[in-house]
């Protein structure tokens, strides 16, 4: 087919292929002028003469760059050039002289008059450093498999950047790990549990485990009712704090729990019913759960490895850092990689012990279950010193694990 040849396009048309052109090809440093435009094949002949491509500028300028309320601020603006600013940014030139004018469509009409087209460009809704954030959560997500997260990267390649962005890796090469459940029930697992949040109700479910044909298998006899606070990412999945209430002893009982989504299945809100506007059954505050922190906090993760859900205590550690023999105030190399992979800088080092092997005392606020477990798993290099009920249960792992094997 014929490329379409116009005499006269219409100005819709003039102005959408005009603002398709600054959203494709310019940004903040890259601004364009008519002249540069004039040489686009994709865009030359929808130019107009110098009067034309001007008022459709300061038109499109201030249709985008305002609401029911006036001009926006400058970082809310879409079309931009120097003149608009000017006139009508957040510090504009001409302001202080507006009184002169008998009315706004007097200014308006003055500022059409004198405003010129110079450093022409679209300002973007997200920066290349946020964009380069979206690919990675695409990228890093397990409800997508690696061929939908490259088409989806690619369309936001193409519609919210431009041909000056770095483009990066469309997938990351994957170790083979177990999969997920079903994407789908996931997916629709977050959309309701995020509703539920938002509409501070309570949601069942069945909770599963995997059985040994590689198959889900509801854990207990009937579904959790849990109240939803936070949806958590870790280690490649999804977690869900909550706290689902217990009676003990004829008291109710409201800690905090952390559930695994993928694992989650018929789930549901009790008691939502749309047609009568009813959202579900309340759920509990969270300033009467246990443990549950009040608002999130990033740090979240550091304090409970593994996504261990009891209180978090300060421990001690005695670390394994050899030292020179002619001089032990100097450590033979950077050994402490393996602590801040699990907690990063939230441990404080307190200091080297004065005598032979001069090990170092380290502190940090961490789940005593998750602790007992990781000092186990770098035994050879990690000491419980405190609390005492935590390295009293590090001992008696490992008096159980010298019974199972023999020793």
């Amino acid at each position: 087919m014929g490329k379409r040849k116009l005499s006269k396009s219409a100005r819709f048309e003039r102005m959408f292929k005009i603002w398709e052109y600054l959203k494709n090809n310019t940004d903040k440093e890259h601004p364009t002028s008519q002249a540069q435009m004039r040489k686009a094949p994709e865009v030359s002949e929808f130019i107009g003469d110098k009067e034309t491509f001007n008022r459709l500028i300061k038109d499109m300028a201030r249709t985008m760059n305002s609401d029911e309320f006036g001009y926006k601020k400058e970082d809310d603006w879409k079309i931009y050039f120097h003149d608009f600013k000017k006139y009508y940014g957040d510090t504009a030139e001409i302001c202080e002289d507006e009184a002169d004018f008998g009315s706004d469509e007097e200014y308006e009409e003055f500022a059409d008059q004198t405003m010129r087209i110079d450093g022409l460009y679209y300002n973007r809704t997200f920066t290349y450093d946020e964009i380069n954030s979206i690919i990675e959560g695409i990228l890093s997500t397990k409800t997508l498999d690696t061929k939908s997260a490259a088409q989806l990267i690619e369309k936001v390649e193409q519609n919210l950047t431009t041909k000056f962005y770095k483009k990066g890796p469309k997938q990351v090469c994957k170790v083979m790990e177990p999969e997920l459940a079903d994407r789908k029930q996931l997916s629709a697992n977050l959309l309701t549990i995020q509703r539920a949040i938002d509409n501070n109700v309570q949601i069942s479910f069945w909770f599963n485990g995997y059985t040994c044909q590689k198959k889900l298998e509801p854990v207990r006899e009937k579904k959790d009712t849990v109240s939803p606070y936070y949806i958590v990412a870790s280690g490649g999945r999804y977690y869900l704090l909550a706290c689902k209430e217990v009676v003990i002893k004829g008291e109710p009982v409201r800690n905090m729990s952390i559930w695994r989504i993928d694992l989650m299945t018929d789930l549901e809100i009790p008691g939502a019913k749309e047609e009568v506007e009813k959202k579900g059954w309340p759920r509990i505050p969270k300033k009467d759960v246990e443990n549950l922190p009040m608002t999130w906090t990033d740090d979240f993760q550091l304090k409970h490895m593994n996504m261990s859900y009891d209180k978090p205590v300060w421990v001690t550690l005695k670390i394994k850092s050899p030292k020179r023999e002619d001089d032990p105030a100097r450590r033979i190399k950077a050994d402490y990689t393996f602590l801040h992979d699990w907690l990063g800088d939230q441990f404080r080092f307190v200091e080297t012990e004065k005598t032979a092997p001069y090990d170092d005392i380290v502190k940090m606020e961490c789940s005593p279950f998750a602790m007992v477990n990781w000092a186990l798993q770098y035994s050879d290099r990690v000491e419980v010193v405190a609390p005492e009920a935590v390295r009293n249960a590090v001992v008696e792992k490992i008096k159980n694990l010298n019974v199972k094997y023999g020793l």
